[in-house]
């Protein structure tokens, strides 16, 4: 089974403990820093990601294989290993004991191309600019906000950017995205759920930035998203489930009071 690795440069020492453990039982046809230009061929199985949910993120965009992550970063909400789990990684690749996690993903075409996130679409302001109008289109209606940008997130985005602002978690499996502007201006402006099946058109009456995953691809005055007919896929250890992630990563849902015993 060939495998490859993927890395953040800051976390290169960790990195090479994984590799170092991993090349002992496995052909590892690559050991990379993530944000080189490398994409992989169909050969590998599996990619193993060090480092946090950005590495894991441009890890997914390059392959095409289920992928894998190995914590060394922070919150971690896609690692399913941590590095003294490296023996149980290793154990779990030999007899392919794993939960397959897929998530749908986004399409967004503008100004001629098209795109795909993982997380979120966001369309925001420069610095400098003034409060933007927005129009949101879709086949329920349209919708208006006047905001500094909207984010436009699928269920896994749920738990970044638009809960940062805001909005509500989605279990991972629910076919659905939302919206959810950025300062707003009337206050009573909030997220919104859109089902899976639109096809979304939002305009703004000047160009803005637009934001994939985090990273900044252009600026355009129109987007059009809706759900692609890709899936990532994600290994997770077979004891994984949603609910106890976001209890360990972001406290939600954590019992506060009663048996101190339970999660």
């Amino acid at each position: 089974m060939k495998i490859g690795i993927f890395y953040r440069t800051d976390y290169f020492k960790a990195a090479e403990i994984v590799h170092s453990a991993v090349k002992k039982e496995f052909e590892v046809a690559f050991f990379k820093d993530s944000s080189e230009n490398f994409y992989p061929d169909d050969s590998i199985r599996v990619v193993l990601s060090v480092g946090g949910d950005g590495t894991v993120l441009r890890t997914l965009k390059k392959v095409q294989c289920p992928v894998l992550g190995v914590k060394a970063g922070r919150l971690g909400f896609f690692s399913g290993y941590l590095l003294n789990e490296l023996d149980k990684l290793i154990e779990d690749l030999r007899n392919w004991n794993f939960t397959e996690d897929r998530r749908w993903i986004l399409r967004i075409e503008s100004e001629g191309s098209h795109f795909f996130a993982i997380n979120d679409a966001v369309l925001v302001k420069d610095v400098q600019q003034k409060i933007v109008d927005f129009i949101v289109e879709m086949k329920d209606g349209t919708f208006y906000y006047h905001a500094d940008g909207l984010v436009v997130s699928t269920p896994t985005g749920s738990s970044a950017y638009a809960l940062a602002l805001g909005g509500p978690i989605m279990l991972p499996n629910v076919e659905a995205f939302e919206i959810t502007p950025i300062a707003p201006q009337f206050l009573a402006t909030r997220s919104l759920v859109i089902p899976s099946s639109e096809k979304i058109r939002i305009s703004a009456n000047e160009p803005v930035n637009l934001v994939l995953d985090g990273d900044i691809v252009c600026k355009t005055k129109e987007i059009f998203v809706r759900k692609c007919s890709k899936n990532i896929i994600l290994l997770r250890p077979k004891t994984y489930d949603f609910s106890t992630s976001i209890k360990e990563k972001i406290g939600y849902g954590k019992l506060v009071l009663g048996n101190g015993n339970q999660a």
